[in-house]
């Protein structure tokens, strides 16, 4: 009786979900004089399937956006435009992109940038 019970629990538990991919488009950027380009990004979940309502951000403490983070879309895709760099003493940078969604875990990729300051 108590197995039929636990295994009857067990199967009400849902299947862990997660975000797999960022799915980056820009290997690398050009920072110049602070100001990082856009950033093209398409969140895929556990089954490589495109994620709405995912939000997103450039997570590094010396970088700030227009807003706090960018939601994506239907085809889970989202562009962070408008974002800058603080000043920075070296010639690279790797920004940390990070995605949120309730329920799935959090999760990051990297892009380096390369800094040009005039």
């Amino acid at each position: 009786m108590g197995s039929a019970v636990i295994m009857g629990w067990m199967g009400g538990i849902d299947t862990p979900h997660y975000i797999h991919s960022l799915g980056i488009e820009e290997n690398v950027v050009v920072i110049e004089d602070g100001k990082i380009p856009d950033i093209h990004v398409c969140v895929l979940d556990e089954n490589d399937e495109p994620l709405k309502g995912v939000s997103v951000v450039i997570s590094n403490k010396q970088v700030s956006g227009p807003v706090d983070y960018v939601v994506t879309d239907g085809d889970g895709k989202a562009t962070l435009s408008g974002w800058t760099l603080s000043s920075y003493p070296k010639d690279t940078i790797r920004l940390t992109v990070t995605a949120y969604l309730a329920g799935y875990n959090e999760y990051s990729e990297q892009v380096e940038g390369l800094i040009r300051w005039r």
